[in-house]
């Protein structure tokens, strides 16, 4: 008897039918993936919205316990007729209102002594340096005060000694001549200064938003009401360098141009070259620029720039308009630099990596997500907690 053993023949795939296999799952994947990217900067859209409304909600808190909101501070005068070089920003004073008690209490005595500020002030214009006593907390990254949809630099090394002196941990002067670079951290949210009108784009003195520097706002002050004012927005940390030579900046988002120009003040005394300021305050500008439907903050950056500097959000610690300060004056998003001229003010702009907006908070404690497309005298008026949009008036007695 004979047995006849059937062999089945094995067959394996073709090279056409592993490459329609492997279309098949490119094809897949190329479906899912923006399906994935976008389900990614949701959460990290919901991430930031929790941040900036965290950072409103302190501002609740302090006020419940200090009967005003928090205020910038910073000394009036500085190096000679130097503005105020670089106070304490309103993250700084927020932060035992935000989990952040230990490193609020390492640097308290700091904020609140007079004429303290976060930088060195006696070296002149080429002379910046975060103070060594709290040097430790400018380093810190506090997590509240990053956009996790902004991949850009979580450090800055924009502070370099020359020459200048600080106040020790026992608050003698001591003079300081190290010329080390420094490297602190960054921040992505930015308080409101105001509208940009008028004179309103200098937080120096008085401006219509919540936050000036040594000024303390309370509600009673937000009389076009707390939902309809900006508290805080986005801001785009910058590239981190400095150049003078490229005449438009490869990536206008992430640079501010530095412009020429002599600042003046306008107050009881009227209007005039600066050299220093009123004792009364009064409200600064620069010559020959008004914030109004006619300003056209693209042309300043084509025409009235001397170099382009990518320290947009360079530190939280300071209230340097740059550093931890937006105005509504421009759109969000808007397609051209930031705007600055001599210490740091200017015309700053609310900027996100979220598409079509920026995530807003308002005095109130929501958070809006404001399109890129808004109206521009809307968003004025966004800034504005007192007027609407309108340039401040000068008191008179």
């Amino acid at each position: 008897m004979s047995c006849v053993v059937g062999l089945r023949n094995s067959r394996g795939f073709t090279l056409v039918e592993l490459l329609v296999v492997i279309a098949i799952i490119g094809i897949l994947i190329g479906l899912l993936l923006p399906a994935v990217q976008a389900a990614r900067e949701a959460a990290r859209r919901m991430q930031c919205t929790n941040n900036i409304k965290q950072l409103a909600l302190g501002c609740h808190n302090y006020h419940d316990s200090m009967n005003a909101f928090p205020m910038p501070t910073g000394y009036r005068g500085g190096c000679g007729n130097c503005p105020p070089p670089g106070g304490f920003s309103v993250h700084a004073v927020l932060l035992p209102f935000i989990e952040q008690v230990p490193m609020y209490e390492s640097i308290a005595k700091f904020i609140h002594i007079d004429n303290g500020t976060a930088i060195d002030w006696r070296g002149g214009s080429d002379y910046q340096k975060i103070i060594p006593s709290v040097e430790h907390a400018a380093k810190a990254q506090i997590e509240i005060f990053h956009c996790p949809s902004d991949g850009g630099e979580r450090t800055s090394s924009a502070f370099t000694t020359v020459t200048g002196g600080y106040y020790d941990d026992s608050l003698n002067w001591v003079v300081d001549g190290d010329s080390s670079p420094q490297s602190v951290a960054t921040n992505n949210y930015m308080a409101c200064n105001g509208s940009g009108t008028g004179y309103n784009y200098d937080d120096t003195v008085l401006t219509d938003g919540i936050f000036s520097d040594r000024v303390a706002r309370t509600y009673a002050h937000i009389t076009d009401g707390t939902s309809n004012t900006a508290m805080f927005s986005e801001g785009i940390v910058g590239d981190n360098t400095i150049s003078a030579d490229e005449p438009d900046p490869m990536r206008p988002e992430a640079r501010c141009a530095f412009g020429r120009g002599m600042v003046t003040f306008r107050g009881k005394a009227g209007i005039g070259p600066w050299g220093g300021w009123l004792s009364d305050g009064g409200i600064p500008g620069y010559v020959g620029i008004y914030g109004d439907e006619n300003l056209d903050v693209s042309s300043l950056c084509s025409s009235y720039t001397r170099s382009w500097n990518g320290w947009r959000g360079y530190s939280w610690i300071i209230c340097k308009p740059h550093a931890t300060g937006f105005t509504t004056f421009s759109a969000p998003n808007p397609p051209y630099p930031d705007w600055g001229a001599n210490f740091g003010v200017g015309f700053y702009a609310a900027r996100s990596r979220h598409s079509g907006g920026v995530n807003v908070a308002m005095a109130d404690g929501s958070v809006r997500f404001v399109s890129d497309t808004i109206g521009r005298e809307e968003f004025w008026r966004m800034g504005s907690m007192n007027d609407g949009g309108r340039a401040m008036p000068v008191d008179e007695e």
